[in-house]
C-alpha cells in the first residue's frame, strides 16, 4: 500500500482542483493507510515526534467546523459576510442556516486533500529505514520519468495529446503536473532527495561507483526546471545543489566544515527567497493577475474578514469581489499564488496560529537534526526538501497538490522520527553506520 499511495500520488496528484478521479483514488488509499496506521500503533507516534501529526490533525479539523451549520443570527454578523447577505436578499432568499464557510464544498475538499499528507507523515515516522531508501529512489526515478514526459510535450507542441490536464501550461514542460511550477518543486528537491538516497546506499555496503548516478539524476532535474521555465525553479535548484556538499560531504566533528555546510544552505533559501520575491512582479496570466495585484487584493480580503476568514478553499468564490470590473478577463484567480495569503484569508486567526506552530515546530526539529551528535541523510536532505516547498509556498501552490504534499508529509515524518542513524565516513573507518540512538 505504502508504494502505491505514493507512486499513485506522484503519477496522478499532479493538479489541485483537476484530475478529481485521481485525486479522490489518492485520498481513498491515503484514508485506508491512515486506518492501517490506527490499528498498528509504535513509540514513533509517542511524545515529542506526534507534535507535527496533531497539527495535521488540528488543521482537518479547523476545515470540518468550518462546515458546522449556524444560525442566521451568528453567520450573518461574521465579517466578511456582507456579499453573501446582499445576494441571498437580491434573490428574496430568507438567511437560513448555513455553514461557517462561504464555499462548504471546497472546504471540504481542502479537508479531504490533507489525507494524503498525514498518510506519508505516519510513513515517514513509521516505515523501517530500508522502506524509505526505497521511496527516495522511487520519488527520484519518477522525476526522472515526469522531465521526460515533459521534454516530450515541449517538443510536440501546443496542441500535444501528451498533456494529461485540460487546464495546464502548454507549451511548457508540465510532466504529470498541471503546472510547470510544480514539476521544477519535484525537480529541485529530488537533487537533496536523490544525494541522500546514495549516502544512504552506500552506508549499507554499496560502492563509491554509486556516485556516479547522481550526476545525470542532477543534470535530468536541471534540464526539467530549465525546460519549465520557472524562475521560482531556478532559485530553488541552487538551494539543491548546495546542500549536495551538505548532505554528502559534512561529517560531524569537523566543526568548521558543519558551520560553512549551514551557512552555505542558509545563504542559498536567502538568495533563492530574493529570487522568488523579485521575480514576481509580473503576471499570473491575463490583465490584473499579477501576483502582486494578487496578493494586494488577497490582503484586503483578509482585513475584510478577520479574524475568523471566510473558509478553507474558498478563495475562487471570495476573490471576484475584489477584482475592478473594468479589468475583468476570461482569465481567472483559481489562487492567490501565495499559500500564506490564501491559508489565512481561508482559516483566519485559527490558521495564522497553526501555520506559526507549524514554523516552530520545523525551526526546532531543523536545528536538532543538523545539530544533532549522529548523523542521519534521510532527515538532513529532509529538512531541505521541506524548506524547498515552504520556500515556494510564498509564490505559488505546490501543497495543495497530492504529489508534493506526499512527498512534503514523507520529509516531515522523517524528520521527526525519535531515532537518528550515523552515517559512514568517505574513508569507511566509521563503524557505527548501522547503530540506532536515541535523539
Amino acid at each position: 500500500m505504502t508504494y502505491l499511495l505514493f507512486c499513485a500520488a506522484l503519477l496522478m496528484g499532479g493538479a489541485s482542483q483537476g484530475g478529481i478521479y485521481g485525486n479522490a483514488a489518492i485520498q481513498m488509499m491515503a484514508a485506508v493507510a491512515i486506518a492501517a496506521a490506527l490499528v498498528t500503533r509504535t513509540d514513533a507516534t509517542e511524545g515529542p515526534p506526534r507534535r507535527v501529526l496533531w497539527l495535521l490533525i488540528a488543521a482537518s479539523g479547523l476545515a470540518i467546523v468550518q462546515l458546522l451549520p449556524l444560525p442566521p443570527e451568528i453567520w450573518t454578523n461574521l465579517p466578511g459576510r456582507r456579499l453573501a447577505i446582499e445576494t441571498l436578499r437580491l434573490a428574496g432568499i430568507a438567511p437560513g442556516w448555513r455553514p461557517f464557510s462561504l464555499a462548504p464544498a471546497a472546504t471540504l475538499g481542502a479537508a479531504l486533500a490533507l489525507l494524503p499528507a498525514i498518510a506519508a507523515l505516519l510513513i515517514g515516522m513509521r516505515a523501517p529505514r530500508q522502506q524509505l531508501i526505497a521511496l527516495y529512489a522511487t520519488i527520484t526515478a519518477i522525476m526522472m520519468l515526469s522531465v521526460m514526459l515533459g521534454l516530450t510535450q515541449r517538443a510536440t507542441g501546443l496542441d500535444s495529446a501528451l498533456y494529461l490536464y485540460a487546464v495546464t501550461n502548454r507549451g511548457l514542460a508540465v510532466g504529470f503536473f498541471a503546472n510547470s511550477n510544480h514539476l521544477a518543486t519535484l525537480c529541485a528537491l529530488s537533487i537533496p532527495i536523490a544525494t541522500a538516497w546514495l549516502v544512504a546506499r552506500r552506508g549499507g555496503g554499496r560502492t563509491n561507483g554509486a556516485w556516479l548516478l547522481l550526476v545525470p539524476i542532477v543534470l535530468f532535474a536541471l534540464l526539467g526546471v530549465a525546460f519549465t521555465s520557472s524562475i521560482a525553479g531556478l532559485g530553488l535548484s541552487l538551494i539543491g545543489l548546495v546542500s549536495i556538499y551538505a548532505i554528502s560531504r559534512w561529517r560531524r566533528g569537523a566543526s568548521k566544515r558543519g558551520a560553512f555546510a549551514i551557512l552555505a544552505i542558509a545563504a542559498a533559501v536567502l538568495g533563492a527567497g530574493v529570487v522568488l520575491v523579485a521575480s514576481q512582479t509580473g503576471g499570473a496570466g491575463g490583465d490584473g493577475m499579477g501576483r502582486l495585484v494578487l496578493w494586494e487584493r488577497t490582503l484586503r480580503a483578509i482585513g475584510d474578514s478577520a479574524p475568523w476568514g471566510t473558509g478553507l478553499g474558498s478563495f475562487a468564490v471570495v476573490y471576484p469581489a475584489y477584482e475592478n470590473p473594468m479589468t475583468v478577463t476570461n482569465v481567472f484567480a483559481n489562487h492567490a499564488h501565495n499559500d500564506y495569503l490564501e491559508t489565512l484569508l481561508g482559516g483566519g486567526a485559527p490558521a495564522l496560529i497553526l501555520m506559526l506552530a507549524f514554523a516552530y515546530w520545523w525551526m526546532r526539529t531543523t536545528i536538532g537534526v543538523w545539530t544533532a551528535p549522529v548523523r542521519d541523510a534521510l532527515a538532513e536532505a529532509a529538512t531541505v526538501v521541506t524548506a524547498i516547498v515552504l520556500l515556494h509556498e510564498i509564490v505559488d501552490y505546490p501543497l495543495r497538490t497530492a504529489a508534493i504534499g506526499v512527498v512534503f508529509g514523507l520529509c516531515c515524518g522523517i524528520m521527526a522520527r525519535p531515532n537518528r542513524v550515523t552515517e559512514p565516513r568517505d574513508n569507511g573507518s566509521d563503524t557505527r553506520a548501522s547503530r540506532h540512538v536515541s535523539a
